[in-house]
């Protein structure tokens, strides 16, 4: 019952803006046309009826009328309406569907609003005359007499077929509005667009962040254990491990500040991104944490784009996280090569295993992170057991990504 209620206000609100046209058009079109004599006479109707629809129709462009369409519409009328979210027209397709609603709200709303006044006050009048024994129904300047017997049935239907007709309109314009004021084609595609967007910066961002804190746990997890079998017999070591860790902590930190500062859209606290010339700081890093890794660099990398640049970086880092976190200490050799108009990163495990799955647990996101960064620059990935070792290569384009 209480949806019964809100969708008649509803229309109710439909009537009260359909008044200033009809007031609109009470004035104009005597004024235009004198004439034609107010009335029920057929060309001063359709003139009256006219001149109201041009002016909803003009109206219904207002950018206003659909911010109050979209305000009412969930509120009042519910069921599929009630998830409507109302956007500012883009096209002619859209702010024609905006005015064919409003159109309908205005008009019905006026025949509702009208029966919900003239309906009970006759149902009234015929229950109170029928008490007194003559029971009447108006009819413009006369009454006609209704017999004694049906003047209850009568004003109950009436009442009755009032409260169908709100059901029935309500019921209308909650199925109709969706289907009139929400989003056109244009809309639709911006929005899939948009959320396409989200996803993909969220992938990403979960790449990032599976790529450097991993980086990072590995590392230190590797330091602590090797320093805590050597804690009473090499301080050295031990003190250089604490080094180790301490550093990649502090890097590890400074990333997750700057996907902290993506998620938040907080510009300020956005940090740089790593790239090719943190590639160096890297295999250094892996080398304190007691990886023999060497770093063969040809080439111009600064004509690499930072995107690319940033890329194959991550790619690095999970190439030698892996090895460390499967193969151990075993040599290792990176490098990095500008070839024409591609740039070839690989991370070659001399004598140790690849990135399968470690001892006693299952294997990780890592590879399949890898092959979609290669993917969306446009590249190839080769990863899998060679002769002596295991080897990743990734050959990406060393210009603007397609």
């Amino acid at each position: 019952m209480r949806i019964l209620w809100r969708r008649w206000l509803f229309l109710v609100v439909g009537g009260a803006l359909f008044t200033p046209y009809a007031i609109l058009a009470g004035v104009a079109v005597p004024l235009a046309a004198p004439a034609l004599k107010p009335g029920i006479d057929g060309a001063f109707v359709a003139a009256f009826m006219a001149v109201i629809l041009l002016a909803i129709a003009a109206t219904s462009l207002l950018p206003v009328v659909r911010t109050l369409e979209g305000a009412l519409v969930p509120v009042l009328l519910g069921g599929a309406a009630s998830s409507l979210v109302v956007t500012p027209a883009l096209t002619w397709e859209e702010r024609g569907r905006t005015a064919a609603w409003y159109l309908l709200h205005t008009i019905f709303g006026a025949v509702i609003s009208l029966a919900s006044v003239l309906v009970p006050t006759t149902a009234m009048l015929l229950l109170s005359s029928w008490i007194r024994g003559d029971a009447v129904v108006p009819a413009g300047d006369r009454e006609v007499s209704v017999p004694d017997s049906w003047a209850p049935f009568l004003a109950l239907g009436m009442v009755v077929l009032l409260l169908a007709a709100i059901r029935g309109s309500g019921a209308a314009a909650a199925w109709l509005s969706p289907r009139l004021l929400g989003p056109g084609p244009a809309a639709r595609i911006a929005e899939l667009e948009r959320r396409s967007a989200e996803l993909t910066e969220r992938n990403r961002l979960a790449r990032e962040l599976h790529d450097s804190i991993g980086h990072a746990l590995t590392v230190t997890t590797l330091q602590a254990g090797a320093a805590r079998t050597v804690l009473h017999t090499d301080p050295g070591f031990v003190e250089r491990a604490l080094l180790a860790i301490e550093e990649t902590g502090r890097s590890a930190a400074a990333d997750l500040d700057g996907f902290l500062g993506l998620l938040r859209e907080d510009d300020d606290a956005r940090a740089a991104q790593p790239g090719l010339g943190d590639v160096q700081a890297l295999v250094a890093s892996h080398r304190k944490a007691g990886l023999p890794v060497t770093l063969g660099i040809e080439g111009d990398l600064t004509a690499v784009p930072p995107v690319i640049g940033r890329e194959v970086y991550r790619i690095i880092q999970e190439g030698l996280t892996n090895v460390q976190r499967h193969g151990g200490a075993v040599p290792t050799e990176v490098s990095l090569a500008v070839d024409g108009d591609e740039l070839v990163a690989q991370v070659r495990n001399l004598a140790g295993r690849g990135p399968g799955a470690p001892r006693g647990r299952s294997g990780g996101h890592g590879l399949d992170g890898i092959r979609e960064r290669v993917q969306l620059l446009g590249g190839r990935v080769e990863a899998g057991a060679t002769g002596h070792g295991w080897l990743l290569l990734a050959i990406v384009p060393a210009g603007t990504p397609r």
